[in-house]
Formats: structure tokens, sequence, C-alpha cells
């Protein structure tokens, strides 16, 4: 059974730090350093999923895997969900819950890539106001984060698309 619409939810705002257990910077890693390997290296570019290179690189970074990057600056509020492991540079903040499952998260980054109204090239998201970030979340009967619905709301979605995609392509 599909969950309940968006619009048949409570929503209540909730602090970042409320919803992620694990908020963290990349570190800096100048372009002169990167070692050729096979590392997706995430940075504040806004296509291909913030991966910006491939790296080799081990010493100095921080390594990151299953969860949310959000650009500081350059593309500042792109939001992209990473289940592999990959170095973040200090462009992106990442963002780890283990209440969130993929499909969870791919909820969330949609609406934390709302922050690209709020913040532009020359305001960028810095660590304090990262942290102090709201954001509107549907809630359960209790008003706390319904994660549940949120991965049940992006699996139906996908199905959804995945059956119509499907049922256009066997008629040809």
């Amino acid at each position: 059974m599909p969950p309940p619409p968006l619009k048949d939810k409570e929503w209540r705002s909730f602090s970042v730090e409320d919803i992620f257990d694990h908020i963290q910077r990349g570190r800096r890693l100048k372009t002169a350093d990167h070692i050729e390997g096979d590392k997706p290296y995430v940075s504040s570019t806004a296509i291909n999923n913030g991966v910006d290179n491939f790296i080799g690189n081990v010493d100095n970074v921080r390594t990151f895997k299953d969860c949310l990057t959000v650009a500081n600056s350059g593309s500042v509020g792109a939001a992209f969900y990473h289940p592999y492991e990959f170095v973040a540079s200090d462009h992106v903040t990442a963002f780890g819950s283990a209440r969130l499952d993929r499909y969870g998260y791919l909820f969330v980054a949609t609406l934390m890539s709302r922050l690209t109204e709020k913040y532009s090239f020359n305001r960028e998201i810095n660590d304090v106001r990262v942290r102090r970030e709201k954001i509107l979340l549907p809630t359960t009967a209790n008003g706390s984060p319904d994660f549940d619905f949120m991965s049940a709301y992006v699996r139906s979605r996908a199905a959804e698309i995945l059956s119509r995609y499907f049922a256009r392509h066997q008629r040809k």
C-alpha cells in the first residue's frame, strides 16, 4: 500500500542537528595534490552527483560513505546522496544518520537542496550556519521526524515511475 500523499502528513521544522548524527566538513586537498585513483572526490559541483574527480589519496583526507553532501561554496546548496565510499573536499559538508536508509536520504536531499535559495557564492554555508539550518519534514503522531514515511514515499514514487517506464517500453 502506498504511503499517504505529502499534503496529508503533518510537517514540522527540524534543525539539521536533530536529523543527523554526524555532520562534518570535508578536508582541503589542492588539485595539484590529487593522486590519480578510483575513489570519487566530491566537491562543490552541482553535476555528476558532486563527483569532481577520482583520486587515490589516502593521507590527510576525509572519507565518508552512505551519507548526504551539501555544497558549502561554488554550487552552494547542491545536495546529493552517496551510498559509496568517497573523499570529501572542504567545499562540502557530509551529513550522516543511522535513522535514514537510501530512500530517506533521497527524500531529505531534496529538502536540503532548497538551501540554494538562501545562500549564494557571496554568502556561503559555513559550519555554524549549516548546524543552525532548519528543514521541514513529515512527522509521526508524536511529532518526531517520520523517517519510515520518507523512505516509503520515495520507494513508492520510484516504483510508480519504473512501472510507467516498463509499461511504455513493453508496448514497443
